[in-house]
């Protein structure tokens, strides 16, 4: 990769703070541009500095890494933002993805690991382990029967074009992959989602796939 991935770091430990600087300035591909103590801090800087991507803590004193998360999402959606986390607990995984955040690292995973979700978020991919990834799915099932009673039984019929991006979506691909797979351009896989999700009256990629595994609609 030839670009720098432009990173800020907000972590309330010093010690774990100054290490990741350390660690990811060795990095060809990266540049630490800031780090802050603070989500209150953070949010002043990162709105002047602008990096690619943004490590937050999840358990900050003044300003947890969900309401950063939040603010940044709605303020700055270009800054893609990586979650770090104590424990690998559903509710909090799917509580940073709903404020936005489109990676989530364990503060025990190694930094190669750490490393790799940047690059990938900074591709435009999200970032979640296969465990945590299962998580979500059981969780989701378990929104979406008290949510979609009313259209098991509904008329809502999908296109043969949008059930192979649901497809997709299910073997784990972005949108560009899925984009260069179908050779039509990202913005109308983007299209193409919102359809779905708008027919669907549903909030995410992760509970259009378990509509259709639900009806028996992805390819074995």
């Amino acid at each position: 990769m030839s670009e720098i991935i432009r990173v800020f770091i907000a972590d309330d430990n010093r010690l774990l703070r100054e290490g990741l600087v350390s660690m990811l300035s060795e990095q060809e591909d990266m540049s630490v541009i800031g780090t802050a103590p603070g989500g209150d801090e953070a949010l002043r800087q990162i709105k002047n500095l602008r990096p690619e991507v943004a490590l937050i803590d999840i358990g900050m004193p003044d300003k947890d890494g969900i309401e950063v998360t939040r603010s940044l999402h709605q303020e700055m959606p270009e800054v893609k933002v990586v979650i770090l986390g104590m424990i690998d607990l559903t509710e909090e995984i799917m509580a940073c993805i709903e404020a936005g955040a489109v990676g989530y690292v364990l503060k025990e995973a190694s930094f190669e690991h750490l490393a790799e979700t940047i690059r990938s978020v900074y591709r435009g991919e999200s970032n979640i382990s296969p465990q945590m990834t299962a998580s979500l799915f059981t969780r989701i099932a378990e929104l979406a029967s008290q949510r979609m009673p009313k259209l098991a039984e509904s008329s809502v019929k999908l296109t043969g074009r949008e059930l192979e991006i649901i497809n997709l979506i299910a073997e784990g691909l972005s949108n560009k992959e899925i984009a260069r797979r179908l050779f039509i351009e990202t913005q109308t896989v983007k299209n193409h989602i919102h359809n779905i999700l708008d027919k669907l009256q549903l909030y995410n990629r992760l509970e259009a796939v378990q509509y259709a595994r639900e009806r028996n609609l992805l390819k074995k």
